[in-house]
């Protein structure tokens, strides 16, 4: 069966699949304004997909220099403040530290406080530009995008206004406010912002420079949640060589792109490439930052997906529960990244055969993703969609059916035409018909996730020969013999050239053992090879 991932991304490190319950590679950190010049410093959109949303290192120069040195340096005309009037600083450093620490709810009080000092004092609107953008940031990692996108809104016109529409500091808000509308799953919006920020930073600095590096990492994970994996495999390794040549190997940002492209890795199947790059991340993020940080949870998910992918159930069960430890005790048992693992730990129970824990995992998600996003939301989607999947495994037709549509719905209106994931849930109930021997409405529907598959991955993508495997199981049972080896002659050719062995990335159940249910009943109709 074709089950939908979520992964909590690096970019969108948690998500795996769509919607925006993901954290689909890293989970993402916005960018801060800081003084002009300091290039020590950048955040990208680390997964979803995902999913999903990272903090700051402990170590991360950005801790000390952040948007207060900015908006002074910007503006000469801004008279220094009296001493008694700065205890703002000290109430923005102390939530910088929260923030870097995952304690986003106490980040959230400090700036909150900072933003009330500021105002008692005769600070104007521009000084205020970086501890906003914070605040939005502490809102954004809590799931609460309705308040991020107000203070982003509010910072981006304030800064046009008064820096003007090409301002370097424009740049790094649009790139916060494309992240934030990629966790929402508004991919077109998301795209043209990030597409906005990259032509104001190729203007105004340098080749190489680390913005520049981070834009491309968030195009290229946008790229990859829209299923447009020939581009994310030309920008993601641009971007990782940004990174590791300006700011080394192991800098928080060159470790987020290398996550990033360890899940591009394993969408395609290169799942020892992504082992590699996956055990090399974890290490230098758990010594850096603890065993129990929110964004070592997000490669613990990424690594146990990696291993489901491969059959490795008894390795991928225990990351998946300690990475959903970790974001329960951090950040809350309903925080949106808590969608991605469970999710995802729902697919291992299905595989072991667990339906009723699974069953009751797919509510939570659904509760979690409903809350943060609305019962309207691509992630809602992609869960209605695995939880049809689940039905159809308990022989539940009918729920599962219902499932299967509304989940249809919602994805044709968030995701748009042709995407890889309502492919993915056209797949999911063909396959459910067809198990129940229900062929005339199962066949259409295998044609048009095909075509849609081809349109948008190309004729040689896994899920494509999933799909086409499940079609001549079909044409075989309704005795067209000669239409089936054809399609089984493409699936041979896509296994050929590497691309079946991460077929299983789409693969939860084999129906196989629900075939007696329908042994000996006539097709619905016939056709003649």
């Amino acid at each position: 069966m074709f089950g939908i991932k979520m992964s909590p991304k690096e970019n969108g490190e948690l998500i795996l699949g769509q919607g925006s319950c993901r954290s689909n590679a890293d989970t993402f950190a916005p960018r801060f304004l800081w003084e002009p010049g300091d290039t020590s410093n950048s955040y990208s959109r680390e997964d979803q997909t995902t999913l999903r949303n990272k903090q700051r290192t402990k170590e991360d120069p950005l801790v000390k220099a952040i948007a207060l040195h900015l908006v002074l340096s910007l503006l000469g005309s801004v008279g220094s403040l009296e001493a008694e009037d700065l205890r703002w600083k000290q109430l923005q450093t102390a939530g910088e530290r929260f923030l870097s620490q995952g304690r986003y709810e106490e980040a959230q009080k400090n700036f909150e406080t900072a933003l009330e000092e500021l105002n008692k004092s005769s600070a104007t609107d521009l000084l205020k530009l970086g501890i906003l953008n914070l605040l939005a940031t502490a809102f954004q990692q809590q799931g609460l995008y309705n308040q991020a996108e107000a203070l982003y809104g509010q910072v981006l016109t304030t800064s046009e206004e008064s820096l003007g529409r090409e301002h370097k500091q424009v740049g790094i808000v649009l790139n916060n406010l494309a992240n934030l509308r990629s966790v929402q799953a508004r991919f077109g919006e998301a795209e043209g912002l990030y597409q906005r920020a990259l032509a104001i930073e190729e203007k105004v600095y340098p080749k190489n420079h680390p913005f520049i590096a981070t834009t491309l990492d968030n195009i290229a994970m946008l790229q990859l949640s829209l299923g447009k994996y020939a581009e994310a495999q030309k920008t993601l390794p641009q971007a990782v060589e940004m990174s590791e040549k300006v700011q080394g190997p192991k800098h928080p940002q060159t470790l987020t792109k290398k996550s990033n492209l360890a899940y591009l890795y394993t969408r395609l199947g290169r799942y020892r490439d992504a082992e590699r790059l996956y055990k090399m991340v974890l290490a230098a993020r758990e010594q850096k930052l603890g065993s129990d940080h929110p964004t070592v949870a997000v490669t613990l998910n990424n690594f146990g997906e990696l291993f489901r992918l491969q059959g490795r159930s008894d390795q991928a069960e225990p990351l998946y529960r300690r990475s959903l430890n970790i974001i329960e005790k951090v950040l809350g048992i309903e925080h949106p990244q808590v969608a991605p693992i469970l999710n995802n730990l729902a697919l291992i129970l299905r595989s072991k055969g667990n339906l009723s824990e699974a069953e009751h995992l797919y509510l939570r998600v659904i509760a979690i993703c409903e809350k943060s996003f609305g019962s309207q939301s691509a992630a809602v989607g992609t869960t209605l969609s695995n939880l049809g999947e689940l039905c159809t495994q308990m022989k539940r037709y009918a729920e599962a059916e219902a499932f299967h549509r509304r989940a249809l719905a919602i994805l044709n209106v968030t995701l748009g035409p042709d995407h890889d994931g309502i492919a993915i849930a056209l797949f999911s109930l063909a396959e459910s018909y067809r198990v129940q021997g229900r062929f005339d409405q199962a066949e259409p529907l295998f044609e048009k996730a095909a075509v849609m598959i081809e349109k948008t991955l190309g004729p040689e993508h896994p899920l494509l020969a999933r799909g086409l495997k499940s079609h001549a199981l079909l044409l075989r049972a309704t005795k067209r013999k000669g239409k089936a080896a054809i399609l089984e002659q493409r699936v041979k050719a896509i296994a050929s050239k590497g691309g079946l062995e991460s077929a299983a990335a789409m693969l939860t159940v084999d129906y196989s053992d629900l075939r007696t249910s329908i042994a000996g009943k006539e097709p619905g109709s016939t056709r003649s090879p």
